[in-house]
């Protein structure tokens, strides 16, 4: 086993640097895919934390030894540890890479892991990526007490559009739509992020 270093400085490398509350450091990625990536396990509710470029494994292929590095180490809420390798479709459609990654997973189920390959068409799914993106924006913001108003109102109403808590809370849509985005972030409200775009008829309910 071996690890992959992308703090060192590299003219060949364009690095992404993601900021994870999740995590509490900063994530870095080699691809614009693999930072796309990192909304979705930033706020996926059953992952407890996650990782760029973990510790690498050998394997065979054609009777070689070859050395693999996944993009993405996952540790869920129940424990459990998968990796994950994100892939645009114009490769993990090609049978080079097909054959390779099947050995890549053979490889890592004979470790007692999960190696889960991921999509472009998955990641990168027009409404569900912007909304997360709009969470990550707020993610950083601490409670405040118009985010617990916020709350009491959603909780004693069990569902309400946003404009309706707008109005109720006496604020622009705009800065409702800024607390709502933390709350939904760390799970505390509960919303459609994939029908729609994140806007004044969004409908919250009590998580």
């Amino acid at each position: 086993m071996y690890n992959r270093n992308l703090r060192k400085p590299s003219p060949n490398k364009n690095i992404y640097k993601f900021a994870s509350r999740k995590n509490r450091s900063t994530v870095m990625c080699e691809s614009g895919l693999e930072f796309d990536a990192c909304f979705h396990l930033e706020f996926s509710p059953s992952i407890a934390s996650f990782e760029s470029q973990p510790t690498g494994i050998e394997y065979q292929a054609d009777n070689k030894v070859r050395r693999y590095t996944p993009d993405f180490k996952i540790v869920k809420d129940t424990g459990e540890i998968e990796y994950i390798e994100v892939k645009p479709e114009r490769i993990h459609s090609t049978k080079k890479f097909c054959y390779e990654f099947e050995h890549k997973r053979a490889a890592y189920s004979a470790l007692g892991f999960k190696l889960i390959l991921v999509s472009e068409k998955q990641i990168r799914s027009d409404k569900l990526l912007s909304n997360l993106k709009i969470l990550h924006r707020y993610a950083s913001t601490n409670l405040s007490e118009l985010h617990k108003l916020a709350l009491t109102h959603i909780q004693k109403f069990k569902s309400l559009s946003i404009r309706q808590l707008a109005i109720k809370l006496g604020i622009l849509i705009c800065d409702c739509i800024a607390a709502c985005a933390l709350l939904i972030g760390i799970g505390a409200v509960k919303a459609d992020l994939e029908s729609d775009f994140l806007c004044e008829h969004s409908l919250l309910n009590e998580a």
